[in-house]
Order: C-alpha cells, then structure tokens, then sequence
C-alpha cells in the first residue's frame, strides 16, 4: 500500500478558505520518496507594494512515514523594471518567500498540508545565495493549508 504514495507528477494546491492556488511539478528519485521540482504561484497573495510578480518555485520533498511528508520551497518576490539598455537588469529581488511545510497523503492523488510562510526583505541574504540568511527575521509569517490534488495519468 505504501508504494501508492510517491512524490512525483503535477500538482494543484488550493489553499483552504481562499481562492490561493499554486500549481508544482515534482520529479521523484527512483524512490518516489524524495523529490525536487519547481511552479508557479498562480493566485497568490499580497505580499509587498514593491512587488508586482514573482519567480517561480523551487521545492524539495520527502517523505517522512508511509504517507506522510516535509517540504522546503522558496521564490521570489519581484519588481518589474524598464531597462533603458543592453544589459540593463528587467527585475530586481523585493522579498525571498520561504515556506516549512508537512502534509500527508490523504488518497494516493490527494495530499493534506500545512504550510509556515516566512518573508524576508532581499537585504535578508547578505551572503548572496539565494535564502536568507541565519538569524535574520522575516518581516511577515503566515501559517495556512492546502489540498493538494495530483493530475490523472491520460
């Protein structure tokens, strides 16, 4: 039975009580119990007046009992900008959304979670590698959950 729970496919997440949405591909290790993969904040919510888009997402996911699992995902929250030039940046980094989360696989295409958002302002990586650094405070923190549902298989 355990073998019906793999991390893998595409996802839609609807957040609980609101209209949020995000969509995810994940690619599983031979496993199906570890997977990285990346998507897109479809209905998001208001973060930052200095943001007007945001980057996709990154995320990495494991499972942590038969049907249970945790994940780390982060993105950007970005500024539109007019380059005047060749080589002129076309954005700038406003805020780095991280997000702790755990879920558990409530049918083999149907996943519950619980997400803690922090936000951090761009200054928050000193370092420059993409996440914030240790000890910096996020500006924001946002607890909700998700029903996940993977797409069917054609």
């Amino acid at each position: 039975a355990g073998s019906a729970y793999k991390l893998e496919g595409a996802w839609i997440a609807k957040v609980d009580g609101s209209t949020g949405q995000w969509t995810y591909v994940l690619s599983a290790d031979s496993s199906g119990r570890r997977a990285s993969g990346h998507g897109s904040i479809d209905i998001g919510l208001f973060v930052s007046p200095e943001s007007d888009t945001s980057s996709p997402i990154l995320v990495e996911m494991e499972m942590t009992g038969p049907k249970t699992l945790s994940a780390y995902s982060v993105w950007y929250g970005l500024k539109e900008l007019s380059p005047m030039a060749p080589l002129d940046p076309t954005r700038e980094l406003v805020y780095i959304g991280v997000v702790t989360s755990t879920g558990e696989f409530v049918a083999p295409n149907e996943l519950e979670n619980a997400h803690y958002f922090e936000f951090y302002d761009a200054t928050a990586d000193a370092d420059g590698n993409g996440l914030p650094d240790p000890g910096e405070t996020p500006f924001a923190t946002l607890n909700l959950t998700t029903r996940d549902t993977r797409l069917p298989s054609p």
